[in-house]
């Protein structure tokens, strides 16, 4: 399916805002996740990733652009990926904003600034007691939202002490 290019569309499509994060996987199964907010800022790669029908870069932001401006819920049947709960991608976008307001470098910078300030509360979905050996029970997020949030921020998980095992709280 191929859509002829039209201007107007393009900059209707450039200033509709999205926030969503959406799990999806390649055809190897490599895992990746991808944050969007604006449509026309995806990559080809995200694009192939997010969306099957268009066979070039604007018809797949339009069929992406279609269903997510329609008064209706967003069909999983015409996206590829696993969209999180709306509680999750709250809570990851908070998240995200406080690692952004603060300037952090670290994902566990943030942990000690939700600690320092007792808004665990408010991260009530992602929110974790990890393990890290010697270190028991320290407020953080769960491994799988931790690999989200490094994803998006392109951080890693830096030389800490590996998580031996997590409890959610």
């Amino acid at each position: 399916m191929k859509i002829e290019y039209d201007v107007n569309l393009y900059k209707e499509i450039a200033n509709f805002s999205i926030n969503e994060v959406i799990q999806v996987a390649n055809r190897k199964g490599r895992k990746s996740t991808i944050h969007i907010t604006n449509i026309t800022t995806l990559s080809w790669h995200q694009l192939q990733l997010l969306v099957s029908k268009g066979s070039d870069r604007f018809s797949k932001m339009v069929v992406l652009y279609r269903e997510y401006s329609s008064e209706n819920q967003v069909s999983r049947l015409l996206l590829k990926g696993k969209a999180l709960s709306e509680d999750e991608s709250r809570e990851i976008n908070r998240y995200l904003q406080i690692f952004r307001e603060f300037n952090c470098t670290k994902h566990h910078d943030v942990n000690e600034i939700v600690s320092s300030k007792g808004q665990w509360d408010d991260f009530k979905t992602i929110r974790s007691l990890n393990d890290h050996g010697e270190y028991k029970k320290i407020e953080g997020i769960q491994p799988q939202y931790f690999g989200i949030i490094c994803n998006i921020l392109e951080i890693s998980g830096e030389r800490g002490i590996p998580l031996d095992k997590y409890q959610k709280y």
